[in-house]
């Protein structure tokens, strides 16, 4: 059986004809990737999505590199794409970023922008897209959002995915206390009760024919980590509809912090206080809410060193919210219908991690010399291999180990034991048990998910 995963070693992004030949081989991993780029169909559609969360670290505006998916990477993605296309198609680079990003500022990251337009100029057949999938952009001032404007639509419009009883949320003990990514959580949680567990899905990663996943080797706080599961939060076209956490602590079902003392609860009610008043008196409320955000900060702890809003090994709902929206790209069709579980959508994985991010992710990462690329067709396979070159036990991830757990609609086909993997250290096959960390010692996970590393 051929290997399902490969990691290929790099020292940096300086050599792009390196990195096209690696990009090559991993396009040839792809069951029918062949037959969809020499089809002989103007309408044929390849998205290739980058981790493109906001153009630089949450508090220091000059790191970027650990943050999103390198430009060079996916430069070197759509070449080899555009010279193997024949014919007419249209490729696009799409993401949702963070609803209060810059994304004129993301696309001008690594010259990327001028670059892309000087690829469209060399394969004139071919039709390219840059595309911000949000509906909606966001101002902040210290952290409180105070303007929300309308951002163009996706071309190809949003589908509403219902996936009803077979969402990981039907039957879930914190029903009626989701938060979502706005002040108004009512949104997400008439999105998701009893049957009714849906998601707005942009149009063009749901249309289209071959989807390329780029993700970012980083850490995450509500995750343990990101990489191709949790990329795909940048396909909505509405992030209030996804649940981030469980009002609440385990006593209660929810997530929101490891227990739930006094201090918490009380930090808990004045949050719900301060959003509605930001919702309801504009200007005023936006300001109230600003000044008891800052009190709240020296009273009880910054989030950079205190566990709050799900941000910690315990989280229980994001990981579903992830693994739901995997289903919905791979079986979703752009009716809200659902295809044949056999018949997935055509995917190709090529996680960047020449630089990863340790630490506080997604948006404050430290930068690690990681050094590797990774690549597979199946984004739980490809997960648990990058969480083992992180020095992390794929089984203490709850969004790798449920990807793997039987379902109507599978992610992974297999068992995550029996993944194969070409390791380029090696120059050989390995098994998973064999992936060794790309870094001595491991990255150093968020504060809030200690005991990841990796026993083995």
């Amino acid at each position: 059986m051929e290997p399902t995963v490969r990691v290929v070693f790099f020292e940096d992004y300086k050599n792009p004809e390196r990195i096209r030949h690696a990009v090559n081989i991993m396009l040839n991993m792809g069951r029918g990737i062949d037959i969809l780029l020499a089809k002989d169909d103007p309408e044929r559609l390849f998205v290739v999505k980058p981790n493109w969360i906001q153009d630089a670290h949450e508090y220091k505006d000059h790191v970027w590199e650990p943050v999103i998916t390198h430009p060079e990477l996916i430069l070197c993605v759509l070449q080899c794409l555009a010279e193997r296309i024949q014919g007419r198609a249209t490729i696009c680079v799409c993401d949702a970023p963070h609803t209060y990003a810059d994304f004129a500022a993301i696309v001008k990251r690594g010259e990327f922008q001028q670059r892309f337009e000087a690829l469209t100029e060399k394969f004139p057949s071919i039709k390219f897209e840059v595309l911000d999938l949000r509906r909606e952009v966001w101002t902040r001032k210290e952290e409180v959002v105070v303007e929300r404007c309308r951002n163009p639509d996706d071309p190809r419009g949003y589908v509403k995915v219902d996936l009803g009883s077979d969402s990981l949320f039907y039957g879930h003990v914190g029903e009626g206390r989701f938060y979502g990514a706005d002040y108004d959580s009512t949104v997400v949680n008439s999105h998701h009760r009893g049957k009714i567990q849906e998601y707005l899905i942009a149009g063009t990663p749901i249309s289209c024919d071959l989807f390329i996943n780029l993700p970012k080797m980083k850490t995450h706080k509500k995750t343990g980590i990101t990489c191709c599961l949790k990329n795909l939060v940048g396909i909505n076209g509405d992030k209030n509809w996804l649940p981030h956490y469980t009002e609440g602590g385990p006593v209660r079902g929810g997530d929101e912090f490891p227990e739930y003392s006094f201090l918490n609860r009380f930090e808990s009610n004045v949050k719900k206080i301060g959003r509605k008043m930001a919702l309801k008196i504009p200007g005023l409320g936006t300001w109230l809410y600003r000044k008891m955000r800052h009190l709240g900060k020296q009273c009880l702890g910054d989030s950079g060193v205190v566990i709050r809003n799900g941000n910690w090994s315990g989280n229980d709902t994001c990981w579903r919210m992830v693994l739901d929206l995997n289903r919905a790209l791979l079986y979703a069709n752009t009716d809200g219908t659902w295809r044949d579980r056999f018949q997935p959508k055509a995917y190709l994985a090529i996680v960047d991690g020449v630089i990863g991010g340790q630490g506080d992710g997604p948006l404050c990462p430290d930068p690690v010399q990681s050094n590797v690329l990774v690549s597979g067709t199946n984004p739980a396979e490809v997960d648990a291999v990058v969480a083992k070159l992180m020095g992390f036990a794929p089984n203490k991830l709850p969004v790798i180990k449920n990807a793997f757990e039987p379902h109507r609609w599978p992610i992974a086909t297999g068992k995550m034991e029996d993944i194969k993997v070409f390791d380029g250290r090696a120059g050989h096959e390995v098994g998973l048990s064999e992936v060794r960390s790309a870094v001595e010692g491991g990255l150093t996970p968020h504060f809030g998910w200690k005991n990841l590393q990796d026993e083995e």
